[in-house]
């Protein structure tokens, strides 16, 4: 028995020598064929390089226009925001409502704070007649807003700019003028750049302009809409020399008085 056990183990013993041999030249084969494929792998690879990085390069111009073409978008998305704190900002301003040569501006601030537009449009001209000393009539002369205080302008325009949230007010029809393209200077800009300017504030539509009475008196109305009143005596705003040039001394006395 021994001696077959002994024969058994020498033939296991050769199996497995013949399968090491077989295992390590395959191994051999199997790696000379990898080291074979290499070189043209690489090269494959080295070859498709030079597209892809044109490829890239082609997408980049599309990419830049694409991301270009946002901006604007942006912008105005930023200056939106910028323009919603701003009036976040003037509503909680607290509006000073009597200047210290004694005239007090309660009433408009009531009228305007409760939202009654024509009622404070008919109070602005009241007031300023008052401050004027033109009690006797409804409007102002050249000379009269001329020598207009500074205080009460800045308090009568502070008090539409709070009430309406940046809408209305002196100083924001002063600015859309300035836009438009005119200058605060009191000099007639043109019938062009007045007739833009009153299409920009609704007091002209399809090529003429309307009655004071034809106003949008809410918060809806266009922006520097009101007040529109106190331009003269006419019913027609910005109609005629006179009413244009009163309205352009209030613009040269708001950029006077820093409005």
């Amino acid at each position: 028995m021994l001696s077959r056990l002994e024969s058994q183990v020498e033939a296991i013993a050769s199996q497995l020598q013949s399968q090491s041999q077989a295992i390590a030249s395959q191994l051999q084969s199997q790696s000379q064929a990898i080291a074979f494929q290499l070189p043209s792998q690489s090269q494959a690879i080295a070859s498709q390089l030079p597209s892809q990085s044109q490829a890239i390069a082609s997408q980049l111009p599309s990419q830049s226009q694409a991301i270009a073409s946002q901006l604007p978008s942006q912008s105005q998305a930023i200056a939106s925001q910028l323009d919603e704190s701003i009036t976040e900002a003037v509503a909680d301003i607290t509006p000073i409502v009597s200047s210290s040569s004694g005239f007090d501006y309660s009433q408009l601030d009531r009228l305007l704070k409760s939202g009654q537009w024509e009622a404070a449009d008919e109070e602005t001209t009241k007031m300023m007649c008052r401050v004027a000393g033109k009690t006797s009539r409804r409007y102002l002369d050249d000379d009269d807003i001329k020598n207009f205080p500074g205080e009460d302008l800045r308090i009568i325009d502070g008090l539409w700019v709070k009430h309406s949230r940046g809408r209305f007010g002196f100083s924001v029809q002063k600015q859309i003028y300035i836009n438009c393209g005119g200058l605060p200077d009191g000099r007639y800009p043109g019938d062009t750049i007045w007739e833009r300017y009153c299409g920009e504030v609704g007091w002209r539509m399809n090529g003429s302009y309307i009655s004071w009475s034809d106003c949008t008196f809410s918060a809806a109305a266009p922006l520097g809409h009101l007040p529109a009143r106190f331009v003269g005596v006419g019913w027609w705003l910005g109609f005629g020399v006179g009413l244009v040039r009163r309205r352009l001394a209030l613009f040269s006395r708001a950029e006077t008085c820093r409005l």
